[in-house]
């Protein structure tokens, strides 16, 4: 199949769940002493609508705490709805596991950074992912 024929395009991005938790809130504000160990977890789930579109999710959760407290726990799913046609399976399995959440992880990360400093606390930065190395330790994962 010629190249031309391959579509790709992003039909909506939204945010499917989205919560904080703050348990030691108001308490917490004077009683962080030291920088929090800040713990990152990301899980990727893809769901066929239909031929030619795919919802895919990132599932983020962030959870700071010190030694003895948790800060805060945000759990974000940020999704996108995807066109995809024309594509092989390779190509399609390219799409899906690294451009399009490529395309939603800049939104999941400006959620969770605004959600953050809305609940009282500084800004959070999380470093970008690189989803095309991901997606290449997944395969090798599965070859062995």
């Amino acid at each position: 199949m010629d190249k031309k024929d391959i579509k790709f395009f992003v039909k909506r991005i939204f945010t499917k769940d989205l919560s904080l938790e703050s348990p030691e809130a108001p308490a917490i504000f004077d009683n962080i002493k030291a920088t929090p160990k800040v713990a990152f977890n990301l899980n990727t789930t893809i769901a066929t609508v239909d031929d030619t579109t795919y919802d895919i999710t990132l599932d983020i959760n962030v959870k700071a705490e010190t030694e003895n407290n948790v800060i805060y726990l945000v759990e974000v799913k940020q999704s996108g709805l995807f066109v995809i046609d024309g594509a092989d399976d390779e190509l399609k399995d390219v799409f899906l596991n690294i451009r399009c959440p490529e395309v939603i992880f800049p939104y999941a990360r400006e959620t969770i950074s605004s959600l953050v400093q809305k609940a009282g606390f500084p800004p959070i930065f999380i470093a970008p992912i690189d989803f095309n190395a991901l997606y290449q330790q997944e395969l090798s994962k599965n070859k062995h």
